[in-house]
Order: structure tokens, then sequence, then C-alpha cells
């Protein structure tokens, strides 16, 4: 008797941590399914409020913008747009953006200010060359399983000193000088590039100073024998993207996901016209775009290089940056001789557009105080 009964409780006991399990798993499963829609409803109203509020946030183009187009070696062409007249901003946006990221700057600025933008090779309406993004004087693009090395013709990496060559004949064919430099996140790193790689008398001839917004000078890991690690990890997960790329992924298959990837580069209060216009930008950039920069990323650093950057700096930064952390700009702040360093309270990664006001009268006030 007492061996049955025992027998017959554990029975009794398995049966009922089978159906909790089981009643847990339902509740999970039901939870799940509630939170997802509830984040599809916010992401739904958020994109419809987006899509109302950009003329009212300012996020449409001026329709008197001067767009022209410079040839590069390589059989390529950089885009260009510019608005207004004096002294001249040449703008540099960051990965998967375009020109219109200064949308806010060619109404604010121009009025006395000659405001020039770029679309970077692979993004927007610049054409890539037979080049792709190998550095000057470098051979075949390495297949995506090869290591990457960096570029033969200068420090960082292969691609940035291409962007950074598209710049310069930019310079060249606007014949700009006394112009101040300003560049946004991997837009920041070209500026770095070119600045490092011009002679000193050609430098401080063509900018009057640099303005390097959300973004470093490198490495983006200091761990011992990183280097060596991240020429290869760039060309696999160089590989991993293209591959995601041409599957689709490229747009992301789910219109929440791209909203949030979007969010990432705002601060905690994000206004829902601006994400929107961001996510716009990200899905206009071509294919193979990101597949061939992440390589570079990996390995870029110009650390080393900084005390050669002679010309004033001011090093713009969010404090709420969940793209870049803060110590990346206060570390290239302190490297370089002629910086001075702004962080902007509870601002992400995109001041340019987070802080519209604040960030136009920075680039005023630097210029002319530059000049």
């Amino acid at each position: 008797m007492s061996s049955g009964g025992s027998s017959g409780r554990r029975r009794d006991d398995a049966a009922v941590r089978t159906w909790v399990a089981r009643g847990v798993a339902a509740g999970t499963a039901v939870g799940l399914v509630a939170a997802w829609a509830t984040q599809h409803r916010l992401v739904r109203r958020a994109v419809a409020a987006g899509d109302e509020g950009a003329p009212a946030e300012g996020l449409v183009l001026p329709g008197d913008l001067r767009r022209h187009d410079v040839a590069t070696p390589d059989g390529g062409s950089i885009h260009v747009v510019e608005r207004g007249r004096g002294p001249a901003l040449l703008l540099l946006h960051g990965l998967m953006l375009t020109s219109d990221t200064w949308v806010h700057q060619f109404t604010d600025l121009a009025d006395r200010h000659r405001v020039v933008a770029v679309d970077l090779r692979g993004h927007g309406r610049s054409v890539p060359g037979t080049a792709g993004f190998r550095a000057p004087g470098e051979g075949r693009e390495p297949d995506l399983g090869e290591s990457v090395s960096v570029a033969a013709a200068g420090r960082g990496a292969p691609a940035m000193v291409r962007m950074a060559d598209d710049v310069r004949a930019v310079v060249e064919a606007l014949d700009l000088r006394d112009c101040l430099l300003v560049g946004h996140s991997m837009g920041g790193m070209v500026a770095l590039q070119l600045l490092q790689t011009m002679a000193a008398d050609e430098r401080r001839r063509r900018f009057s100073g640099v303005v390097l917004v959300s973004t470093s000078a490198g490495p983006f890991v200091t761990l011992p024998g990183w280097s060596a690690v991240a020429a290869t990890a760039g060309a696999v997960s160089a590989r991993a993207v293209l591959v995601a790329e041409r599957a689709g992924a490229s747009r992301l298959p789910s219109e929440d996901l791209r909203w949030w990837v979007s969010r990432l580069g705002f601060g905690p209060e994000p206004v829902p016209a601006q994400v929107r216009f961001v996510e716009q930008m990200h899905r206009g950039t071509p294919e193979g775009t990101l597949s061939q920069l992440v390589p570079s990323f990996t390995v870029f650093d110009l650390s080393a290089g900084m005390a050669d950057v002679d010309v004033p700096a001011l090093v713009v930064v969010g404090s709420k940056d969940r793209l870049l952390n803060v110590r990346h700009a206060r570390r290239m702040a302190g490297a370089l001789p002629r910086a001075e360093l702004v962080e902007l309270p509870r601002c992400g990664h995109m001041p340019m557009l987070e802080r519209r006001h604040e960030f136009s009268r920075l680039l005023d006030e630097f210029s002319a105080k530059v000049r």
C-alpha cells in the first residue's frame, strides 16, 4: 500500500509539473505575441507620424540646390550638392547615409556660407569606379575569404584612403580654399584620412579647420594582437554581410527591424520624422556597399598620426551616442594638437538632426573663429 501510494503521488507530481511547464510555455508564447503586436503598433504609429511630420521638422531639401558630378580617376563619379555663397563648408556624411544628412544645414547656413556636401563613394547618387573601395595603388579586390591589409597608399584603411582620394578630387575640382571640413561618423574618418595624407602646405591652404562629429580615429578595439585578428575577422564579416545582402537583408526583412536599427542612432527622445528620414537613407544604400566597407572598419586606425592634423579641430559628440562610445571622442580630442571638445547632453549619434540649431551654430561660430 505504501509503495503503491508513493508511486501514485510521483505520477501525480509529474503530471502537475508537465501541466505547469505547458502553462508557462503557453503563457510565454502569448506574452511574446502580445509584446510583438504592441511594438508593431508602436512602430506603425511612429512611421506614420514620421511621414506626416517631415515637412514640419524641415526634413525637405531646398528646391534651389545646385548639383553636379565630379569624375574620379577610375571612371566613377562623386555627386556634389551645394547651396549658398560665402566661406565654404565641406560636409561628409556617415555610413549608409547621403548628402541629405545635412538638410538642416543647407537651410540654416546657406545665407552666409557656401554649403557643399558630397555623396561618398557607394552612397546616394555617386557611382563607384573600377577600383571599388581599393586604395590607390592596390591591386585586385581581395576575395571575401582573404584577410584585408592596411592600405598600401598610407595609414588607415583601404576604403577610407579611396574615399579620401575622392574628396580630394572634389576639393580640387571646386577649387575650395580656406574651407571648413566637416565629417560625421565614417565621414569623420575620411576627413582625418584626407588631412593626414595631405602635405602640410596643401592642408593649410585648403582647410581652415576640421569638425569631427560622432567619429573616431580608431582603433575600435585595443586588445593585444587585435590588428592581426581584425584582418581576418573583417573578411569573414564581409562575406556574411554580402550573403545577407544578396538574400535581401540589406533592406532588412521587417520594417519594424529597420525602424529599430535606425532608432539606435538617436538619443533617448527621438523625433519620429528624424528616425524615418534616416531609415529611408539606409534603405537607399546600394547593395554591396556595406560588405565592401566592413573590412576597412575592422583595421581602421589613424591614432598614431593625430599630431599631424595641425589645423584647428572641433570634436562634437552626443553624451547618449549608442553607436560610438564617448571615450573615442575624448581620446581623439586629447590627441589632436589644436582641438576643442563639445559634448551635447542627451544627444545621440545624429546631432545635425537632433540638435539642429545648436549644431548649425557650432559650425557657424567655429568657421568664423578659424578664419
